[in-house]
């Protein structure tokens, strides 16, 4: 496991971008914990930044990717993306985001990892808006989360990582 944790500006741009599509979907989206419209927006806003930054992070290494889906509107709240990114030979990538000071792990809830919905790799980062910075922490892979095996962090069981103990980024990075 690594400790290298890159950290990146988020720009004014992307905030904008993220708020309004957080706005036009927040009403498309399944409310999978019961949560009030703020929490709602809230939620989807940091995944959305977080997604943003790892996209920044691979324009600024050259790489090619297609981000025509990544603000789509998935109507119905059952109808959702795949995954957020894809490696050369197509092993799916998804972006977890922490943004609470008590948030350390990455968290996936049980019902978008069991019945074939697990993706190859899960990327940590954490937001720490008020500073305007976010950091990668690493990634792991869905073996590694079946070895933590799921727990109850107060939403549902969830399978987890903590956030310090994702590999080094750059071996993922590779593959993309």
């Amino acid at each position: 496991m690594s400790n290298i944790i890159l950290t990146f500006s988020i720009n004014p741009e992307d905030i904008i971008k993220c708020k309004e599509f957080t706005n036009k979907v927040v009403n498309q989206t399944y409310n999978r914990f019961n949560k009030e419209l703020k929490e709602r927006k809230k939620r989807i806003f940091f995944g959305k930044i977080g997604e943003t930054i790892f996209f920044n992070y691979l324009i600024s290494l050259n790489k090619k990717i297609d981000n025509k889906d990544m603000f789509k509107i998935f109507i119905g709240e059952t109808n959702v993306d795949n995954f957020d990114f894809k490696t050369i030979d197509n092993q799916t990538i998804d972006i977890k985001t922490a943004y609470e000071n008590f948030h350390h792990r990455i968290i996936i809830p049980e019902d978008q990892f069991e019945n074939n919905k697990a993706k190859d790799f899960y990327v940590g980062i954490k937001i720490f808006y008020k500073n305007k910075i976010a950091k990668i922490y690493g990634f792991t892979t869905k073996e590694n989360l079946l070895l933590n095996k799921k727990q109850n962090f107060g939403e549902g069981f969830a399978y987890w990582e903590y956030l310090n103990s994702l590999s080094n980024i750059h071996f993922l990075i590779k593959k993309i």
